[in-house]
């Protein structure tokens, strides 16, 4: 198969592609890219609409020596161009774009006044005017205020170290045997400790449970976590916060290929309903999750042939209609120079609008006009979900063709498995 999502093999930073276009490395992160392909090495790049790529060179070895030398002056060239890919609106909006990751909220434990450095060194000072000026009464004041100062950093070190070894222990405890632990240690804490270390060391101690409790969701667990939450005294609000960054992380790690298994589902609306999360907080991840399990359940549905909307030729078969289907064309929108680079501004126009065909035989496009390609010359198939398009490199043509559709993955899965089950 050369669709690239289902042949993405990713090693934290770095992505394989195959694709019948032959083997694709590339290296980096999210928005900026360097990679190796069977055209040289090439950067790509961009978020939020904006998009770059640069071709470092060629990867091809065997040329004449007067070949060699033009393909050098070409690469020198193609090395200080580069590439500016704008949105300009023609492409439908990824389905994921609009999903937040919402962040653990700030548990930083607020520093008590004793401790400021400038408190100190003003106390240091003052006590060093003293020495100098022989006041043995002012002298003698800072010294009786730097003990005090003392008394306090050294209670705070103790309970900041109280508080560690709390959360240390009682969640080690809770995830090898939950029976053996006593709530009564956290309510010791509570009761004693400031209210900057109770406020900071008690949320971390919350979230570890609550990751615990959902890595390990029998009963035994959930029962004991239950019983627990009560005596963890932050407020509901700071507890929502985390059970929402808690599931929202979850949800972008089983989207990371923007695919949802029915496993991955079952555990998320799973975790939805152990979270006890209010209907408002939870409300996008669902929205979310009923998207694409419906791109999963379209995806792994059989062919089955439906009636075409065109007239078909003796023995083709219709197996998709996708209405409001769009061909792209890549335009140079603007050119300009800075810093003795080179750089092109390009995005897509809209050709042709109508509803695509997918039959056993071609892709048809109609609309105010029409538009036909045969299976049988495309040799590759890409799908941009950053961009929402799907590029098609055909056999017969120089360019690629490039279509957009508010069902991408639907469509590029349907084409390839059409595709696959017929040439």
């Amino acid at each position: 198969m050369a669709f690239f999502i289902r042949k993405a093999f990713r090693s934290g930073p770095v992505r394989l592609n195959l694709s019948k276009g032959g083997l694709g490395l590339s290296v980096g992160i999210t928005g900026a890219r360097l990679g190796l392909n069977r055209r040289g090495a090439y950067v790509y790049g961009g978020r939020h609409g904006l998009y770059y790529r640069k071709q470092l060179g060629s990867a091809s070895g065997k040329r004449s020596s007067k070949a060699h030398h033009q393909g050098q002056q070409t690469e020198q060239k193609q090395q200080v161009t580069t590439d500016l890919f704008t949105d300009t609106g023609t492409t439908f909006t990824p389905i994921f774009s609009g999903l937040k990751t919402y962040p653990y909220p700030d548990l930083q434990k607020k520093r008590g006044w004793f401790s400021h450095p400038f408190l100190i060194i003003t106390l240091l000072t003052i006590a060093a005017v003293g020495v100098v000026l022989d006041n043995i009464y002012l002298w003698g004041v800072v010294m009786i205020l730097l003990t005090i100062v003392l008394a306090l950093w050294i209670r705070d070190y103790r309970w900041k170290q109280r508080g560690k070894y709390l959360v240390e222990q009682f969640s080690d405890r809770f995830e090898r045997s939950p029976k053996s632990v006593d709530a009564q240690e956290i309510k010791q804490y509570v009761e004693h400790a400031p209210t900057n270390h109770a406020e900071h060391f008690l949320g971390d101690l919350y979230t570890i449970l609550l990751q615990v409790s959902v890595e390990h969701p029998d009963e035994e667990h959930i029962s004991v976590f239950n019983d627990v939450e009560h005596v963890i005294s932050i407020s509901s609000t700071v507890k929502n916060r985390i059970k929402r960054a808690l599931l929202s992380q979850a949800l972008d790690k089983v989207l990371e290929d923007h695919l949802l298994s029915e496993e991955e589902e079952y555990q998320m609306r799973n975790l939805v309903q152990k979270l006890n999360l209010p209907e408002d907080f939870a409300r996008e991840e669902l929205n979310y999750l009923a998207i694409a399990s419906d791109i999963r359940k379209e995806i792994e549905s059989p062919l089955k042939e439906i009636e075409a909307p065109i007239p078909l030729v003796r023995g083709e078969r219709c197996f998709a209609v996708f209405d409001d289907a769009r061909l792209l064309e890549e335009r140079v929108l603007n050119r300009f120079q800075r810093n003795l680079v080179q750089y092109r501004e390009l995005g897509f126009e809209i050709q042709l609008s109508g509803t695509l065909t997918v039959t056993d035989r071609r892709l048809v496009l109609i609309g105010r006009g029409s538009r036909e390609y045969r299976l049988i010359r495309i040799a590759d198939i890409i799908t941009d979900l950053e961009a929402n398009v799907i590029e098609l490199i055909l056999t017969n043509r120089k360019n690629p063709v490039f279509i957009t559709h508010s069902k991408i993955l639907l469509l590029a899965s349907r084409i390839e498995k059409v595709r696959s089950a017929f040439i």
